[in-house]
């Protein structure tokens, strides 16, 4: 049986502004029990069947998510849910209200939603990391300064059931993924063990954590798929990225059609820019920048004002 240290529940701090912000200062993450619509939640978690019922994956007769079928390679099939989910759930008011206080700023929700189905992964390996996922999104999304909401969509039983972990205070040492390593990954001695902290989540559940915060997945033992979903954002005072379609691609200069402007903006990326697909492995090189971009391809790049792109990948909204 998986153990992990309790992540503290920050509910009890929501109207004292000053603590809660002193906390996200030290931690880099904060975790609020009950604060969201579970009707919401109740009608994501039906979105969420239907599309694993249409990959063979459940039995809709099945109140649980019961895997019955081999997971296919559409990657997260749940994400064919589009816009309609979580574009419902950043409108909810105490969330919203959370994201004012820590950010002294309107909230700017960034196109980016992850409508995660995490499938068994059978018993635990002699020896096995339960933490080797572990990852920090600011070393993928270099310069977004983005932060992330990661709330479950069905109930967890326990921790055996791929729970969601952090470390507290990761965000103060720095990005810690090895860039020598064919995957990036962080070294396995890089966080102790006892530095995690995870909970056994219920709807309306919500952790809110930096990009620099490690987070891990951790195993899931039990035979129901894991239902879960993380979105991005940030302070309206922030630098924003340019979200759009690719208009073309002329040599090494992308533009794009910005959404929010309506204008062509032009990005130039060079080796040091971390290409990526919505998957961020494998790194993609500059010689096949066209895998990623193209006219019509959903882009976000977050560019300087030189227009210099820290990241170019592709995006699903």
């Amino acid at each position: 049986m998986i153990e992990v240290t309790p992540l503290t529940d920050s509910t009890p701090l929501l109207g004292d502004d000053a603590a809660l912000r002193q906390r996200w200062e030290d931690d880099g993450c904060l975790y609020f029990h009950g604060i969201m619509d579970p009707e919401l939640l109740a009608w994501g978690e039906q979105l969420y069947r239907e599309e694993l019922v249409k990959e063979g994956l459940i039995d809709p007769a099945n109140e649980a998510p019961l895997l019955i079928g081999e997971p296919s390679n559409t990657w997260r099939p749940c994400d064919r849910i589009g816009t309609r989910f979580w574009k419902k759930v950043v409108e909810e008011p105490k969330l919203v209200a959370i994201l004012r206080t820590l950010f002294g700023a309107e909230p700017t929700w960034l196109p980016i939603a992850a409508h995660r189905s995490g499938y068994p992964s059978g018993p635990l390996k002699p020896g096995e990391n339960i933490f080797a996922g572990q990852h920090q999104d600011a070393y993928y999304n270099e310069g977004m300064n983005s932060t992330i909401c990661w709330m479950p969509v069905r109930d967890m039983a326990n921790m055996d059931s791929g729970t969601f972990a952090l470390a507290p205070g990761t965000h103060k040492r720095g990005i810690l993924h090895d860039p020598q390593h064919p995957t990036y990954k962080i070294p396995e001695d890089a966080i102790a063990p006892d530095e995690w902290r995870a909970a056994i989540y219920k709807v309306g559940d919500v952790v809110i954590f930096r990009d620099d915060t490690a987070h891990a997945a951790l195993p899931n033992l039990s035979n129901e798929i894991r239902l879960s979903m993380d979105i991005r954002v940030g302070s309206s005072k922030a630098p924003q990225p340019v979200s759009g379609a690719v208009d073309r691609v002329e040599g090494t200069d992308v533009t794009i059609l910005d959404d929010d402007s309506g204008e062509l903006v032009t990005v130039h990326v060079d080796d040091t820019t971390f290409i990526r697909d919505m998957n961020p492995q494998p790194r993609v090189p500059t010689s096949e920048l066209e895998r990623i971009a193209y006219p019509g391809a959903r882009v976000l790049a977050m560019a300087g004002e030189d227009r210099k792109a820290k990241v170019l990948r592709r995006n699903r909204y």
